[in-house]
């Protein structure tokens, strides 16, 4: 409280030299005048005064042949004064709160999240049509029925919500899920891949393979024909069967068995280089015909080493053919170092390589039935090949159109 009231009066710090400063302090307490943050500064004492209490210490300063020195100013009066001297800063600063103060009661900038398909503009323009737009007061902006109008102006968005944050406003979209439209064109379905069929079901065409069949790819598999009804029998004569004629888009689900093969290797004992950090660079520059080097490194830098090739080309002059290239050439010294592994190690590590190769190409979809793998003999001593089977079950129906 007592900082408080005396930086709104203001109060000084002072210096009191002479051959008894402590009279000085007592006198001030006989007369009531409050002191405080005494400290002695070799023969002299420091104390901070308030300011109505310094004009009121003069005689005390005779009486007690003591002498006061200034040496440091708190408080709003300071303040004010100094203000006062830098009319123009002041008047600055407060056209500047008044103009931030209005500035910020506008929008500025407008972000719209959670676009998909449509492209930003689109939104950006259905909200200026609507009056959202930079420089515009956002008082006089009516959120809901922005929302209202953009969601009965755009059919392609199922949600809209508009919000405001400082001069930022944000338009959150959400995005309708329009289902494909279904193509009509005639069509066969055959096998993607060899395997041996465990289910077919057919939605529209005709079969042509069952349960257990063998197929290649590029069998038919369901065929793109309507079925035509049969003629009644009639007595005395046969049935007669209609050929069907009308070509439809074969559909069903045809699910088989499929085997993977896959063959990997890897060495019982393998070389790899591992560079050292070390390096040299050479720099050739090349201006038109000219060629100019720099760094030059000699044909065997290092013992070993690995060599890295980077081109760069300045842009070209206007209407100037005269081109400058440069080519940096780095030479990493490499150290080789002789991994050995185990039968087992190679053996695990070209079963996990085989075991790659084919999980790359099965479908997500697919449902495995079995792994197998077999270390397969080779002359090489150092080297472990591994032949990797995997047995699936997954629907192999490849939808091809027939061509009229």
């Amino acid at each position: 409280m007592i900082f408080n009231s005396n930086y709104l009066r203001g109060a000084v710090k002072i210096r009191i030299s002479g051959s008894m400063p402590e009279r000085f302090i007592n006198l001030c307490i006989a007369e009531q005048i409050l002191l405080w943050g005494l400290t002695k500064v070799e023969q002299d004492l420091v104390v901070w005064i308030g300011l109505d209490d310094f004009f009121r210490i003069r005689p005390l300063v005779k009486c007690s042949r003591t002498k006061i020195k200034v040496i440091s100013r708190m408080g709003f009066p300071f303040v004010m004064k100094k203000s006062k001297q830098r009319k123009m800063l002041l008047a600055g600063a407060v056209v500047f709160v008044i103009l931030l103060n209005v500035l910020s009661s506008y929008i500025w900038f407008i972000e719209i999240t959670g676009l998909k398909n449509l492209p930003e503009q689109y939104i950006r323009y259905a909200a200026y049509q609507q009056g959202l737009k930079p420089g515009t007061n956002r008082d006089n902006l009516n959120t809901k029925a922005i929302e209202r109008e953009m969601l009965l102006t755009l059919p392609e968005i199922a949600w809209v919500g508009v919000t405001f944050t400082g001069t930022r406003a944000v338009i959150e979209v959400v995005e309708k899920t329009i289902p494909k439209q279904e193509t009509k064109t005639p069509a066969h379905i055959v096998a993607a891949k060899d395997g041996v069929i465990t289910e077919i079901i057919t939605l529209a065409g005709q079969p042509a393979v069952k349960k257990g069949d063998t197929v290649k790819k590029g069998d038919l598999l369901i065929k793109g024909f309507a079925e035509e009804p049969v003629a009644p029998a009639q007595e005395g004569r046969p049935p007669i069967i209609n050929v069907p004629k009308e070509l439809i888009r074969a559909k069903g689900i045809i699910s088989a068995r499929v085997w993977y093969e896959s063959y990997a290797e890897a060495e019982l004992e393998e070389a790899a280089a591992y560079r050292t950090g070390n390096r040299q660079v050479a720099v050739v520059l090349q201006a038109g015909e000219h060629k100019l080097s720099f760094n030059s490194a000699s044909g065997q830098p290092f013992q070993e080493f690995e060599t890295e090739i980077i081109h760069k080309q300045l842009p070209e002059w206007r209407n100037s053919e005269f081109a400058v290239e440069s080519t940096i050439t780095i030479y990493h010294e490499t150290n080789t170092h002789l991994t050995e592994r185990s039968s087992t190690e190679a053996r695990d590590q070209a079963y996990g390589r085989a075991m790659q190769v084919v999980q790359n190409i099965i479908p997500e979809t697919a449902q495995i039935l079995s792994r197998n793998y077999e270390v397969l003999k080779t002359p090489e001593e150092n080297l472990v090949r591994v032949k990797v089977n995997v047995e699936t079950i997954e629907d192999i129906g490849q939808t091809i159109n027939i061509s009229q």
